[in-house]
């Protein structure tokens, strides 16, 4: 019986997270509504995110679009995400590739100790977009990781 009282505690939790997040809901209803599109509904996404969350990330959210139009304009989705994000967000990487029609557009949001990440992705049938936050730690160690990789094949 305590089990099913966290189960539907952590539910509860991964709702109240998910409501209380504007540009993360303002990128996602903006695709939706611009596009003629809605993002999957994944059973449990929040209790597995509970479990499987990479360390120094919190705050992860995932919404996944198919049946995207192929044909969508990479300077459209740009201002469609910039328009729906607050002040304070940073364009960070940009990268399109015509080759294969996708799009990859990632913002930052320093606050507190944290780093807000926005990672919207559009592909010829698909698009997703990815909010998380990553602790100062953790994104000390992402940045430092190529510099200790490139010592550690040195050594060898």
């Amino acid at each position: 019986m305590k089990s099913l009282y966290a189960l539907l505690l952590v539910l509860c939790l991964s709702t109240l997270s998910f409501g209380a997040d504007h540009e993360f809901r303002g990128v996602v209803h903006a695709i939706e509504s611009s596009y003629g599109v809605h993002h999957m509904h994944i059973p449990l996404l929040g209790v597995a995110m509970f479990f499987a969350r990479p360390e120094g990330v919190s705050g992860l959210k995932l919404a996944i679009f198919e049946n995207f139009n192929s044909r969508t304009d990479p300077d459209d989705v740009k201002r469609l995400v910039e328009s729906s994000l607050g002040a304070g967000w940073y364009p960070f990487v940009r990268v399109r590739s015509k080759a294969n029609a996708e799009t990859t557009l990632i913002y930052t949001n320093p606050s507190g100790g944290k780093l807000r990440m926005m990672i919207v992705n559009v592909e010829s049938s698909e698009a997703t977009v990815v909010e998380m936050n990553l602790s100062e730690r953790a994104l000390k160690q992402w940045i430092d990781e190529p510099k200790e990789k490139a010592e550690n094949e040195t050594r060898h």
